[in-house]
């Protein structure tokens, strides 16, 4: 799994291993996380917010 953020369009790019490519814009969708990670949540909006503080 692999994340791509545009912080100009506030857009979040997920690549999953056999998937197609999803895009993730709307600021409340919760954004995939690997397996081991299954306990943490984080929104669009939330990523954007913690890193352009």
């Amino acid at each position: 799994m692999g994340w791509l953020i545009d912080p100009k369009e506030k857009s979040v790019f997920v690549y999953l291993p056999n998937q197609a490519t999803k895009v993730y814009e709307e600021p409340e969708t919760k954004l995939p996380v690997p397996e081991f990670a299954k306990d943490f949540s984080l929104t669009v909006e939330s990523l954007f917010n913690w890193l352009l503080e």
